[in-house]
């Protein structure tokens, strides 16, 4: 039988985050489905009533106009920073963490991709759509670039999974063992 992380039985009866449900909303949803909390005990995590999640969810309410509290206590429940929540509602978005004045977030984004196009790790793997895509997907990709590329002049550390690859399927043992080590990773 199926056990949430502490060891309980999920609970049923209440439909899975939709596609559709605000970002924030989403993620609370898989939360509690991931803890086995039911949509009422995850609404008095975040000292509203089943009532209000069910508006959100049926968008007679907007979860982006809850209280400073409410998201307060939203990020708790999620453990992650509170500017995450915040970022998930649109308080903040991708061009409030550029230095002001220095380039517009469209500059920025086409500067990014364009690195993105002649880093040697990745420029095989960006589509020429990329680059018509919608700014939000551009926006996306350059900020899981951002995660992965090193800076000018680091050393590409996260590239050991591609180097390891190249490196064993031109038969070198080491790193053979290298990315068994990464897949063990993923299972655990």
């Amino acid at each position: 039988m199926t056990r949430t992380n502490d060891g309980r039985r999920p609970r049923r009866g209440y439909p899975p985050p939709q596609l559709d449900d605000h970002p924030l909303l989403r993620v609370l949803i898989a939360e509690a489905t991931r803890r086995g909390d039911t949509l009422a005990a995850m609404a008095g995590a975040l000292g509203v009533t089943y009532e209000r999640v069910a508006q959100w969810r049926r968008k007679e309410a907007n979860v982006s106009k809850a209280s400073r509290r409410v998201l307060e206590a939203a990020a708790a429940y999620l453990n992650i920073p509170t500017v995450f929540v915040f970022c998930m509602v649109g308080i903040i978005g991708v061009q409030d963490l550029l230095p002001s004045g220095r380039r517009t977030l469209d500059t920025h984004v086409k500067l990014e991709l364009n690195r993105l196009r002649m880093d040697p790790y990745f420029a095989g793997f960006v589509p020429k759509a990329l680059l018509d895509a919608d700014p939000a997907v551009q926006n996306l990709v350059v900020l899981l670039y951002r995660e992965v590329a090193p800076s000018d002049g680091e050393n590409p550390s996260n590239y050991r999974w591609m180097r390891a690859l190249q490196l064993a399927a031109l038969g070198n043992v080491e790193a053979q063992a290298d990315l068994a080590k990464f897949s063990l990773k993923e299972t655990e």
